[in-house]
């Protein structure tokens, strides 16, 4: 509990100080959380016997993100349609890799880089400083509501087969601390109320949802934490695996209930 509380103090200013800074700072604080994250699900399916391209995988992933960088306009309706088809044509034409391997690799691409370049797109968003700090400070509110309610008054198990440790109460405190930061930026910001809580609902309810995606790979493969890179919160999928699916949501959700 110390160690990540201590993690915390740091890591969450360091955080909010790079958000702030944005531009260069920025983009190279989400490559440095996709290639880790993406080393560790690599390396997550390997002690399982998993084989995929990880080197492939980490460059595409990179690349992915610096052409997003330098031109978000034209990275998903073409480099990335280029980058995929390139590297199945490659491997297809090596025969080194069965289906199952590249299929794990592009798994461990969408999942991590792809969701990750949302970051840079809600950043480049107007007001997109703003709207990256809720998004990180409605994920902590959720994130830590869940823990310490599941932890000190979780009773009813959520999914025992997946997240023993997961609690209903526990889910139902993240999704309450979501749309408390919520309302307070839509009261601050935006002097609305309903469609901020719609937003913390929908982000709350995805958070968990990420939460359990990376729970389900830690379940199959039969460790505690992805890796132990940051003490008392494990690695970078453990400590950004609601984040994964918290951010695109929120991307699209704005543009949905136009708050922007």
């Amino acid at each position: 509990m110390l160690k990540r509380i201590l993690t915390a103090l740091w890591g969450i200013p360091l955080i909010l100080w790079i958000v702030h800074v944005g531009d260069q700072l920025f983009f190279i604080f989400v490559v440095l959380v996709a290639c880790l994250g993406l080393y560790e699900f690599y390396s997550l399916l390997e002690k399982n016997n998993y084989k995929t391209l990880k080197t492939e995988g980490i460059v595409a992933g990179f690349l992915y993100l610096t052409f997003l960088y330098l031109e978000s306009r034209w990275a998903l309706r073409i480099f990335l349609p280029l980058l995929i088809v390139s590297i199945l044509i490659y491997e297809l034409l090596k025969k080194e890799h069965s289906v199952i391997e590249i299929s794990l690799t592009f798994l461990g691409f969408f999942y991590i880089p792809f969701l990750s370049g949302y970051f840079l797109l809600l950043r480049n968003l107007p007001q997109g400083e703003i709207l990256t700090y809720y998004t990180f400070l409605v994920t902590w509110a959720s994130d830590s509501a869940a823990y310490f309610i599941g932890k000190f008054f979780g009773k009813h198990k959520l999914a025992p087969s997946i997240s023993p440790n997961k609690t209903i109460e526990g889910t139902v405190a993240g999704i309450i601390g979501s749309i408390i930061v919520s309302l307070a930026f839509g009261a601050i910001y935006y002097e609305k109320y309903l469609l901020p809580i719609i937003l913390g609902i929908s982000l709350g309810i995805m958070g968990q949802l990420g939460d359990l995606v990376e729970s389900m790979l830690k379940r199959e493969i039969g460790v505690k934490d992805s890796s132990s890179l940051l003490p008392g919160h494990g690695g970078i999928l453990d400590r950004f695996d609601s984040l994964f699916f918290i951010v695109p949501t929120t991307y699209y959700m704005l543009f949905i209930l136009r708050l922007l």
